[in-house]
């Protein structure tokens, strides 16, 4: 079981108010046995006995950040998926304890795993869970399915052809114990001889695997960046286009009209086209990634003047792309167009929205669960705050007390 965490005391705090995109001033947070208790200015009426008191300085309270699209079993080292393949999985395990306390580290306290070989990421979730290790809260998708010869067969997903298999496959996730589900619908970048551009499972594919996730009350993932792929996954009933590189004007309507969300992953390619070793990853890897990049930043400018609904995702364990550094994909999100307020709530309370976890997280309310991270300055002024580590000073996760960096206090 969890081990128990005393109550927490916020006081003198800049506390975010999702509803309003603003700061509240002069604000407290009380958590206690987990979870957010009271939250409002100046002095709470009712502190529990044995309160740890921290005293926030004027500095700024959020929610933790929530990244609905990890690889978290993976570091980012450009080499390691040849690597992995052969290497012991008590040996990844190890590794992978230390990505998610990496993640957790950096004020990400929720993460979607959407894809790691031998459900290592459903295992790292129930080893958080019980408390056995630190780490962010994990929605894993086991393995995610793709057809035969697909994008990520062979390392992150299962493969599938025809309905019934499709079927199957979901279900054998959902057996497994995945929260999650992820269905590949186009082809992608890191899988070689595979094109971007085409479509992968058909209409009736994709109904399948959503039928079977939706019965489970499991949110579905969609990888699709070509756009009949895109197109055919919206039609489906997926929850969330991933990365969506070439979406259209029909695409974009057909999300507003069923309220599909995007999540842009744009850190994943421009990491690989631009990364500080790039011509270290597989030539075939490279050209692709650069063959997206321009189209993938246009569609996600044309799906924010459209409205389309954000939440924000990494992709992170691609080459480059590593845990910790999640929050340098709100930096790309607001260099393409979204307002700051958006991106902070694209990684808080609309990600929260679409893995449908409100009730747990997401915003700063009394109930939910205590994920928190306080910062030295304003994210709505400047987002590279969030990825600055010696800028984040406090992180709970659930009411535990992860990082802790504030000076002591002065006495006499």
């Amino acid at each position: 079981m969890p081990e128990s965490t005393p109550p927490v005391l916020f006081t003198d705090v800049h506390a975010f108010d999702a509803e309003a995109r603003a700061f509240r001033s002069g604000f407290s947070v009380i958590c206690d046995e987990g979870r957010i208790r009271w939250v409002g200015p100046g002095e709470p009426p009712d502190i529990p006995p044995g309160t740890r008191r921290l005293d926030g300085g004027g500095r700024y309270l959020i929610p933790g950040l929530i990244d609905c699209h990890v690889h978290l079993t993976s570091s980012g080292d450009p080499g390691e998926l040849a690597a992995s393949r052969s290497e012991p999985l008590a040996l990844r395990a190890l590794r992978a304890r230390e990505y998610a306390l990496q993640t957790v580290r950096a004020g990400v306290t929720t993460v979607r795993d959407l894809g790691a070989a031998d459900h290592l990421n459903i295992h790292l979730a129930a080893a958080v869970e019980s408390g056995l290790i630190d780490g962010p809260r994990i929605l894993a998708a086991g393995c995610g399915v793709t057809m035969t010869g697909g994008h990520g067969h062979g390392f992150i997903a299962v493969e599938a052809d025809g309905p019934d298999e499709v079927r199957k496959r979901v279900r054998e996730q959902l057996r497994a114990g995945a929260r999650a589900i992820k269905l590949f619908a186009s082809g992608g970048v890191m899988t070689p001889g595979v094109d971007p551009r085409s479509a992968s499972f058909t209409l009736e594919e994709l109904r399948a695997g959503v039928e079977e996730a939706h019965k489970a009350f499991r949110v579905v993932a969609a990888h699709a960046q070509a756009t009949e792929g895109i197109k055919n996954a919206i039609l489906a009933g997926v929850d969330s286009i991933e990365h969506g590189v070439w979406l259209d004007e029909e695409a974009i309507g057909l999300m507003l009209e069923r309220g599909t969300y995007l999540v842009p992953t744009l850190t994943a390619p421009w990491q690989i086209a631009h990364g500080e070793g790039a011509t270290s990853v597989p030539p075939y890897m490279l050209e692709k990634s650069h063959q997206v990049l321009e189209a993938h930043q246009e569609s996600f400018r044309a799906a924010v003047r459209a409205g389309v609904r954000i939440a924000m995702g990494t992709d992170q364990g691609t080459p480059f792309n590593r845990p910790g550094e999640n929050a340098q994909e709100l930096v790309r999100m607001a260099a393409q167009g979204l307002s700051n307020a958006a991106a902070l709530l694209a990684a808080t309370a609309w990600a929260a929205d679409l893995l449908r976890i409100s009730d747990r997280t997401g915003r700063l309310l009394p109930g939910l669960d205590a994920d928190l991270v306080l910062l030295d300055a304003d994210p709505l002024a400047d987002l590279s705050v969030l990825t600055c580590p010696e800028a984040i000073r406090v992180v709970l996760r659930g009411g535990k007390m992860i990082r802790h960096e504030l000076p002591p206090p002065e006495g006499p």
